[in-house]
């Protein structure tokens, strides 16, 4: 009834049971990564069609690498097949939406877990094709504006710090609502 008088299997036989590591994966486990890899391809597709970016710029090459019997790494390398600094300004956040736009499209599968990796097409375009002078990289990445001189009739030494509204909100559909209601009007205490 609970199990109880059911007999259990040897323990040499479970160890000859478990396939060995050097095996190849079963033939679900390869098919299961073979679609993963085709899902990469498409959600990288749509993710920068998504976001205005040209399919032709960034491809993607994703390899498996079995970790255990029933379970394997899955590798993804973003190769960038054509140059634009805006692009690799904003890598990083293009990674992150591949892997939310894959959850998104497969929410069984735990995309945390994959590694990704970029990589540059020899034939991208890069204008620097040779490393800068190392006092390239003790300069400041934004250099500071001068400050703007002051009116001659402004009795500030200095320029008026610009205000900034405290809350920054982006405007939403009900900012604009009808406002012909009645006031409320409280009732009384009892």
């Amino acid at each position: 009834m609970f199990g109880f008088f059911k007999s259990k299997a040897p323990k040499a036989d479970t160890a000859m049971a478990k396939p060995a590591a050097s095996a190849p994966p079963p033939v679900s486990t390869r098919q299961h990564a073979h679609i993963q890899r085709e899902l990469v391809r498409v959600v990288l597709k749509d993710t920068l069609r998504q976001h205005g970016i040209p399919v032709g710029w960034v491809g993607c090459e994703v390899s498996a690498a079995p970790k255990w019997v029933n379970d394997e790494d899955m590798f993804v390398q973003l190769v960038i097949l054509k140059w634009n600094e805006a692009l690799l300004r904003y890598a990083p956040a293009l990674e992150r939406q591949l892997l939310l736009d894959l959850d998104r499209f497969d929410p069984t599968v735990n995309h945390s877990r994959y590694v990704v990796s970029w990589r540059f097409a020899p034939d991208c375009g890069c204008p620097s094709v040779d490393m800068p002078d190392p006092s390239v990289w003790l300069k400041a990445a934004h250099p500071t504006p001068p400050p703007e001189p002051v009116a001659i009739l402004d009795r500030r030494r200095s320029k008026r710090v610009k205000r900034t509204e405290k809350f920054d909100l982006p405007n939403s559909s009900y900012d604009n609502l009808p406002q012909n209601f009645a006031p409320t009007e409280p009732s009384p205490l009892r």
